[in-house]
């Protein structure tokens, strides 16, 4: 949070200096200016960068994962199923998004699609997120569904 804080707060200073270089014409070269005006969107983008990993640390804090039983009901069939934490996240991120694929769970193959409903407890949606800005969601088990006609 400190760093994202200091982040802004020279991302700002830079935007000021890069203003007054502009109102006052002459006060600095053109490659000054222009080195001014290049490193502003990187620093934005740090500043950006840095505050969705804190967001993300702070949704993950309190997060414990566990195994969880969930009911998905697709194409008119019901899948009873228990779901690794991993599993469990990507299908919540697969049914929020409206996603077409694939799970692959034991010997079977789950069809989630755009209209399939989800009966049990998934991660919340911050949580989700949250573990794919750290990049510890990988959804190994789902299969995109290429063709599928919505």
């Amino acid at each position: 949070m400190l760093l994202t804080a200091l982040y802004l707060l020279l991302t700002l200073l830079t935007a000021l200096i890069l203003v007054i270089f502009l109102l006052r014409a002459g006060a600095a070269r053109a490659m000054v200016v222009w080195g001014v005006a290049a490193v502003l969107p990187l620093l934005a983008a740090l500043t950006a960068s840095l505050g969705g990993q804190a967001r993300a640390e702070r949704a993950l804090r309190a997060y414990v994962p566990q195994s969880t039983q969930v009911v998905v009901q697709t194409a008119a069939r019901d899948y009873d199923l228990i779901l690794s934490p991993e599993d469990a996240a990507c299908l919540e991120r697969t049914v929020r998004l409206r996603s077409e694929a694939d799970l692959v769970s034991g010997d079977q193959r789950v069809p989630v699609r755009a209209d399939t409903l989800v009966t049990g407890t998934l991660p919340p949606r911050e949580v989700v997120e949250a573990l794919t800005v750290r990049g510890l969601l990988g959804c190994h088990n789902f299969r995109a569904v290429a063709g599928v006609k919505k």
